[in-house]
């Protein structure tokens, strides 16, 4: 009895989750939707770089929107490589050519990828400093030193990719059935070395770090928020109930001299006039300074918000692979491994999507300049 039942239970192991026609169609569907996301990301983060580069790298927000489109263009970019070669591969059945290229093209993607989730780490840190220590925040976070930064986060993530690109070799031989070039990737013995420090280091070691960061960093951000409003409110009121009253307080007195001495009483309408328009005046500025600046906490928790959404599946999955050796590329259930890769890809190309439409509800000056651009092309 217990053998069957150890035999039926490794049967039931050894099955395929995802049988390989429904994977052809699941991966042709897939790559298909990647393509049209990934193409119209493209287009969008290009519009993103075109106007923060015409609004100018004026602050350290600026600067660090500005590389996240840049990183998230790349990224959008070799992933419509793919998506284009893999669709035609599968059309015209010439997959010995394009997969193992896609290899190699997609560290870069990791690599893009990965800078796009530093940068967005870098983004959350600052709004959460500048609301928990304002006064520390506007000398430490500026352009120049947002650049830097930015600059250090680029080189430390190319040199964690180089040496996992560099342990592999694409290689061109000849196919004597085909009477053709086929090409294959070889990998060098210290493949499985440097891969296994890539994924465990940089995509679930760094991933997991930036992922807590950025939500504590959005925890600390939402309670400097509710503690700010609840403070401008208490402020507020004993202000709005103390105000004084145009027929006493309000009216400044003057003495004015006369044949029998002095003679109170004599209202100073010009004081009285101007307390009338410079107070509210300040009041006004004021509360558009300060909605200027929670819109710009709101823009910038709103893109780290949709990155930890579209990117935590991600983490989970590089931790399952490990946790789980047959869920994997080279495991028993490859086919439902990369159908649900390339669904995280497509929670890429949504994150590369949404950003734009953050920036135009809560940034004037960008929302400003996109409507500039497009009434130039219109009229052109």
């Amino acid at each position: 009895m217990n053998a069957t039942t150890q035999s039926d239970t490794k049967n039931l192991q050894d099955v395929q989750l995802l049988s390989d026609e429904l994977y052809l169609y699941i991966r042709f569907l897939l790559w298909s939707l990647i393509l049209i996301l990934s193409l119209h990301a493209v287009f969008i983060n290009i519009l993103n770089i075109l106007v923060f580069y015409t609004i100018g790298l004026i602050d350290s927000v600026s600067a660090c929107f500005f590389c996240l489109s840049v990183a998230d263009m790349i990224s959008m970019i070799t992933l419509l490589y793919c998506a284009c070669t893999t669709v035609y591969s599968l059309i015209s059945q010439a997959g010995h050519w394009v997969v193992p290229l896609n290899l190699l093209v997609f560290r870069l993607l990791f690599t893009s990828t990965d800078i796009s989730a530093a940068i967005t780490t870098y983004i959350a840190i600052q709004r959460a400093v500048c609301v928990a220590f304002p006064f520390f925040a506007r000398h430490f976070f500026n352009r120049n030193k947002s650049l830097a930064v930015i600059t250090a986060l680029v080189v430390i993530f190319m040199a964690c990719t180089l040496p996992s690109v560099a342990s592999m070799r694409l290689l061109v031989a000849a196919d004597p059935q085909t009477n053709s070039s086929v090409a294959r990737l070889l990998f060098t013995p210290t493949f499985t070395l440097t891969n296994k420090f890539f994924l465990f280091f940089v995509k679930i070691g760094l991933l997991f770090i930036e992922q807590v960061v950025m939500g504590i960093c959005l925890i600390v951000t939402a309670y400097g928020i509710v503690s700010s409003r609840k403070m401008r409110a208490l402020f507020s009121l004993p202000s709005s109930a103390a105000k004084p009253k145009p027929d006493r307080e309000g009216w400044t007195k003057e003495t004015q001299p006369t044949g029998d001495g002095l003679k109170p009483g004599a209202y100073n309408d010009g004081s009285k006039k101007q307390n009338r328009q410079i107070v509210p005046e300040i009041d006004e500025r004021q509360k558009k300074r300060l909605n200027k600046e929670f819109r710009a906490i709101k823009q910038s928790v709103i893109v780290v918000l949709v990155h930890m959404i579209c990117v935590t599946p991600r983490m989970t999955l590089s931790i399952l692979n490990l946790v789980e050796p047959r869920f994997s590329l080279q495991g028993q259930n490859k086919n439902l491994f990369d159908a649900t890769y390339l669904g995280l890809n497509v929670n890429d190309c949504i994150n590369a999507l949404v950003n734009f439409f953050v920036y135009f509800r809560f940034n004037d000056a960008f929302r400003t300049t996109v409507n500039s651009l497009m009434s130039r092309a219109r009229s052109n």
